[in-house]
Formats: C-alpha cells, structure tokens, sequence
C-alpha cells in the first residue's frame, strides 16, 4: 500500500513525501536541535576542514557543479600564501572552514520529509489494518490504471474530470479506511479489558456496523476497479486502431509492392479488406470508450 494525500497537498511536497514513505509514520515529533546530533557536527567540521585547505578536492567529491568553487578557492589561497605568506592564507582558510562548519551544520539534521510530515499530520495516510490496506491498494491500482491509460491520455475521456475525480475518490475512500482502522483498533483494545454481557452486546454491534460500512465501502472500490477495467479494454481497442491505421497509412506503399507480384487487382481487394478491418476496429474502440464513459460517469458528484 502506497500512502494516500490530500489532492489538495502542494504537488512538490506530496512528491517528496511520497518517495520517503518511511518518515510518515509514526508522526516524527519535534526533535532538539532541530534533529542535528553529535555526528552531525563531526561531520561537519571534518568536510568544512577539507574546504578550508583542501577545497579543490572536496569540490570533487561534491561533484562537478562544485568542483570549479573548490578550484577557485584553491587558487585563491595558493596565490594568497605566495604574495602575503603562509599567515594571512592560513588565515583565509580558517574563515573558510568556519564559514563552511556553520553552513553544513545548519543544512544536517532531521530530514525535510519528517518536517513535512507534521505539518500536514491528518493530510495524509500511511498506516492501515490490513483488510483496509487491501480495500485502499486496490483503490490505488483501479485509479492508476485509468490515469496512465493511453485513452486517458489522448482525452478520449475528456468528458471524465479523472485528474480531478478520482485523486479525491482515492482520498474520500483513505479517509473511511483510516476511521474504520481507527474503530477496528478501538474494539481490538477493548476486548482485551473485561468484558461483561452489556460490553459485549455493545461491541457486537459495533462490530456489525463495521461490517456494513466496510461491504458498502467495497462497492465504492469495485465500481472503480470495473470503470478501471472498461478502460483497459477501450486501451486494447485503441491500440490496435491505432496499429491499424498506421498500417493503412502504408497502403500505397503495399498496394505498390502487390501489385509488382499479384496484380492490381488483389492488391486493392488486400487494401480494402485491411481498410474494413480498421473500420471495425475504430466502431469497437469508440464503444468501448462509450462504455468506460458511462463508468466514470457513475463516480462523479450528482448535480444539486
């Protein structure tokens, strides 16, 4: 299960969020010294170090963005120590070196992923019971497989806001998952207390009206996975339209080499039959697509 964001998350921020899963939970909290630790420094002082004397090699090792400010320094200091003497470019190199200690410093500590993590606490979900994981990963694979169709693309489904309906659809359904989890831990923890005939009773029901918002939530994931599968079928379609017309574009071309061999004659009847195939074809493509558009039409809002 990947995490599930707020459509409404800035785009960069749900990205970077998105490929470190691994900081959204449990909800990091506010670390002292803004996460930096002992290594941290050491670290610091020993790269900030080469910069102040070594820079042309640290600016290496960065890369070759940082190189050409590492081989400047380097000259500069040289230079330095051959008109000014070894004092005033021992010097420069410890203001380097101080300079670098502060910045690196300031740029280690707690990644800006667990930052982000709780700032948007409550904007995003990451952590599910199973069963809910399960209802939520095929709600994912249903929604990326409308998005990434090649119909979808071509805006065959214009008609479907997808970029806009189903990034909340996928929300809307985390947001039931992660309050039914919620309940099912509640319930869990409860039964491990005592539990008289009266708890018990209470429970059971609570147990019975999970069951029900998770069989009614069910049927919200497989309307999206059949709306998920009338695409893929109009895809196929629209694969082999597309392979088909690229074929007939060719029809000069085979017309002109049949003829050299078959006659004239055949070659048109080859042509024509390939030209008809395309046809029906392109009438299936477009039903398959009428079909996948009377899916998504079943997920949208109803009006008033």
């Amino acid at each position: 299960m990947r995490p599930a964001f707020d459509p409404a998350l800035p785009p960069a921020e749900r990205a970077l969020m998105a490929a470190s899963p691994e900081f959204l939970h449990p909800v990091p909290g506010r670390p002292r010294w803004g996460g930096r630790i002992g290594a941290d420094a050491w670290a610091a002082l020993l790269s900030a170090s080469l910069w102040g004397f070594l820079p042309v090699v640290i600016g290496r090792l960065h890369g070759r963005w940082w190189f050409p400010l590492g081989a400047t320094l380097q000259v500069v200091q040289l230079m330095i120590w051959f008109f000014y003497g070894f004092a005033p470019a021992f010097t420069m190199s410890l203001a380097v070196e101080a300079v670098a200690f502060l910045a690196l410093l300031a740029l280690s500590g707690e990644s800006p992923v667990a930052k982000l993590a709780r700032k948007h606490q409550g904007r995003y979900i990451a952590d599910l019971h199973l069963r809910d994981a399960e209802l939520l990963e095929r709600t994912q694979k249903a929604v990326a497989a409308v998005l990434e169709s090649s119909v979808n693309r071509a805006g065959l489904l214009d008609d479907i806001a997808n970029t806009v309906t189903l990034p909340r659809q996928e929300w809307e359904i985390a947001e039931t998952l992660a309050e039914m989890t919620r309940l099912r831990r509640e319930q869990r923890a409860a039964r491990k207390g005592k539990v008289t005939d009266r708890i018990r009773d209470m429970l059971d029901a609570h147990e019975s009206a999970l069951r029900v918002a998770t069989d009614s939530l069910t049927e919200r994931v497989e309307a999206l996975e059949d709306y998920a599968l009338r695409v893929m079928a109009a895809d196929d379609a629209y694969q082999e339209w597309k392979t088909l017309q690229d074929l007939a574009d060719d029809g000069d071309a085979y017309t002109e080499l049949l003829a050299r061999t078959v006659r004239d004659r055949l070659a048109t009847e080859e042509i024509d039959a390939l030209t008809e195939k395309a046809a029906r074809v392109e009438a299936a493509l477009r039903e398959s697509v009428r079909d996948a558009r009377k899916a998504g039409l079943v997920l949208l809002p109803k009006a008033g």
